[in-house]
């Protein structure tokens, strides 16, 4: 369903990436059990890929600073 992953294996995008096909993933999940601690630079990036396909990377408020990513 989404196209294969571009970014480098083992790099924070890749990782993000992968993460993001498997469903929604929170700011926290990333920074805190992926180890990405630029969460929106790195979501900014796959979000240009995924652009290119027709996908969208939404951003989803869950309040106190808590934001839920999501492909669709």
């Amino acid at each position: 369903m989404y196209p294969q992953n571009p970014f480098k294996k083992g790099s924070q995008n890749f990782r993000l990436y992968e993460r993001l096909m498997k469903g929604p993933v929170t700011n926290s999940e990333i920074i805190r059990e992926m180890g990405v601690f630029n969460s929106t630079g790195r979501c900014s990036e796959v979000r240009e890929f995924v652009k290119q396909h027709g996908i969208d990377l939404i951003a989803r408020p869950l309040g106190e600073g808590l934001w839920q990513y999501n492909l669709t």
